[in-house]
């Protein structure tokens, strides 16, 4: 089976959030909703990857682990 990009999979994810939405003009900060949801959800996948070693995780996203604990703190995923 061929892999996906990530982008990819979120154009499939984004035609199926505009397909439900009455109006489109009706969706604001879109941006930022896509923006949020998606470092949440590659934090959450990535810290379960690694048994919550927040080194090990902040290796993987390439970011500190002063940024990652920040991030952990702001998307409220504190055990």
């Amino acid at each position: 089976m061929r892999s996906q990009s990530i982008s990819s999979v979120l154009e499939s994810i984004l035609d199926n959030f505009f397909l439900v939405q009455k109006n489109a003009n009706d969706v604001s900060g879109l941006y930022g909703m896509v923006i949020r949801e998606a470092e949440y959800a590659v934090i959450k996948k990535t810290l379960k990857l690694t048994n919550r070693n927040k080194k090990q995780t902040a290796q993987i996203l390439g970011i500190s682990r002063n940024k990652l604990n920040s991030k952990i703190k702001f998307l409220k995923l504190e055990e």
